[in-house]
């Protein structure tokens, strides 16, 4: 599998201010590390070099909105302790050195002599907003936190702009902070929960333009009168989400990034007349980035595709969507993987999407065997993403079916939080009726039918394996939560009461969060399994793994372990996600496999 999981990928492409420079993140070397290129007339002109040689990866870049001082994050074995960098003449230093704390990026000041931050310094559990001058290197606190927050845009009169998600990540407060003062104030009056997801302040003063579901089931740009609060909607896209906006310079234009069933495309928004004039996209993919270049005749962009790894693309309006070459010429062997997007009504006849991945080939006689992906989160979404892994599956002859089960985001607020708390187990439920939705077809076989799924995708492996534990042939269960009463104890502190939020309280929901965790119920667990984790993971402590492989090693069960030094939630390092993946198709073609089609095949 080594052959498909190094294909190297380019992301968070981010243009200097003028539009001469582009950084961007690539594993090409085995780990995320920053590069450069120059760009000429919107192209790549010259050789790219790499600019970090770091023992760790790189996680976020951000030029500043003057000049080419650029700041970047890094952490310690994907440890999410993020320690915040500058990068000015050549030279970086750190900006902050507390590497057991969390920094959490957040804006430049417009005149880019001074940046805002969060982090839990005082308090394990608690994000304050720091303001820091770059010049002299003083640091004022501007706000103490009582949960997670973060700062995300100085206003023209100076005010900070801050993210409180002391509830949860879907019931957020938007909130101004005075830095000279410590005035603060509501940003916008309170209607019920909502997330706001990011927001664009004019530099003069007046309308801002803020991505929200406040007033709404879907995300959706709204104009934001930064004195009132008022929200006047811009554009929906009725029944999908918005992700991502983007504005030029002379905020005439807006780009918005659209998630339709898994995958993205791009409309634009003229912000005079209303007109729209959807671009569409590289592909059926997915784009986690996008921004205009200085003088808003370009997007910037980064794309992937089940096909093809990320890389960076523009549009023009002469010449549509075009790819930088930013890395040497491979062979992808992935270009083969083309998913459909299905739905079925699930037991309680609940409409759920699903992606369906068939092999190409001749069938087996009794039937693909089927394997499904199950995604994290639980608030994330399966879509069209780039997943080498998938066409070493389809290439052995295996069936991959990834569903988007109750709880998963990308379909509004109701249906992502159709699972929370004592509505936990409907989910699974989701999972086991397409599972026998799926067995029920002919070309598929009963008989071979396995599950995979990490973070939260491992709670509903181990979930499904003890809820039904004759439905399945295999279960791979990589991070996931097997405890959510121990969980709630050893995730990172700052993560306690987002978690409680989605789950349940530690106190208050005791007897739930005992009662669906899959340890409860571990003896019924027979097939095979194999457990993934990393040592340093600070969102699913690596207890939560070595509980099952000790439970299920004294009842004398077939369990496998394999557990990577080094690591957090996921695995950065090339070497480490080889032998992750190594072991996994191992584990497959002995499980998962008829003997003809795993003799002889390359690990």
């Amino acid at each position: 599998m080594s052959d498909y999981i190094g294909i190297p990928e380019v992301t968070k492409g981010v243009l200097s201010a003028d539009g001469e420079m582009l950084v961007y993140l690539s594993n090409q070397t085995g780990l995320n590390q920053i590069w450069t290129v120059a760009i000429r007339d919107g192209r790549p002109s010259g050789a790219a070099r790499q600019l970090t040689d770091l023992p760790e990866r790189v996680v976020d870049l951000a030029f500043a909105p003057v000049g080419k001082n650029l700041i970047y994050t890094t952490d310690c074995g994907m440890d999410e302790r993020f320690q915040i960098w500058l990068l000015a003449d050549g030279t970086a230093r750190p900006l902050t050195n507390a590497p057991g704390r969390v920094h959490v990026w957040g804006c430049w000041a417009p005149d880019g002599g001074r940046i805002a931050f969060a982090s839990n310094e005082r308090d394990a559990r608690q994000m304050d907003v720091h303001v820091l001058d770059l010049a002299s290197g003083i640091r004022q606190t501007v706000w103490q936190g009582e949960g997670y927050a973060q700062p995300l845009a100085f206003a023209a009169d100076g005010r900070l702009l801050i993210r409180d998600s002391r509830r949860s990540m879907r019931d957020q407060d938007l909130l101004w902070v005075d830095p000279a003062t410590g005035t603060v104030t509501a940003a916008l009056p309170s209607q019920g929960p909502a997330q706001h997801l990011s927001v664009k302040l004019a530099p003069d003063g007046g309308p801002g333009i803020v991505l929200t579901d406040q007033g709404s089931d879907v995300t959706r740009p709204c104009r934001f009168d930064t004195a009132t609060g008022a929200l006047t909607p811009v554009y929906e896209v009725p029944g999908w989400e918005i992700e991502k906006i983007a504005l030029p310079q002379a905020r005439d234009r807006m780009a918005c990034l659209v998630n339709r069933d898994g995958m993205n495309d791009i409309t634009l928004i003229d912000l005079t007349t209303g007109a729209e004039t959807r671009l569409g996209a590289p592909g059926n993919g997915i784009i986690n980035e996008l921004s205009f270049s200085k003088d808003g005749t370009r997007l910037l962009l980064d794309f992937a595709s089940p096909s093809q790894p990320s890389g960076i693309w523009t549009w023009t309006e002469a010449e549509g969507f075009r790819k930088l070459d930013l890395l040497p010429e491979q062979r992808v062997q992935t270009a083969h993987v083309s998913p459909e997007v299905r739905r079925f009504d699930s037991f309680d006849g609940l409409e759920v999407p699903y992606f369906l991945y068939t092999p190409q080939g001749p069938r087996p006689e009794a039937g693909w065997p089927v394997l499904f992906l199950i995604h994290g989160g639980p608030e994330m979404q399966w879509k069209a993403q780039y997943r080498p892994d998938i066409a070493w599956y389809l290439d052995r002859g295996i069936m991959v079916v990834a569903p988007n089960v109750r709880g998963s985001s990308g379909y509004g607020r109701r249906y992502c939080a159709a699972d929370d708390h004592d509505k936990r187990m409907e989910a699974v439920g989701d999972l086991l009726a397409l599972r026998d939705h799926i067995a029920g077809w002919p070309e598929t076989d009963p008989a071979r039918t396995g599950v995979a799924g990490q973070s939260y995708g491992g709670f509903m492996v181990l979930a499904a394996l003890t809820e039904a534990p004759g439905r399945w042939s295999c279960g791979i269960d990589i991070y996931g939560v097997s405890n959510f009463t121990t969980m709630m104890k050893t995730t990172g502190p700052w993560r306690q009461v987002l978690r409680a939020a989605e789950y349940g309280d530690p106190v208050r929901d005791a007897e739930l969060l005992h009662r669906i965790s899959p340890m409860t119920r571990i003896e019924r667990i027979e097939v095979p399994l194999l457990i993934v984790h990393a040592n340093d993971d600070p969102r699913v402590a690596i207890e939560q793994g070595e509980q099952v492989w000790a439970a299920l090693r004294g009842l004398d069960r077939p369990v496998e372990y394999l557990r990577i030094e080094h690591e957090g939630h996921g695995f950065s390092r090339l070497a480490n996600r080889s032998r992750v993946f190594e072991t996994i198709s191992d584990f497959l073609a002995r499980n998962l496999l008829a003997p003809e089609q795993s003799a002889g095949d390359e690990k």
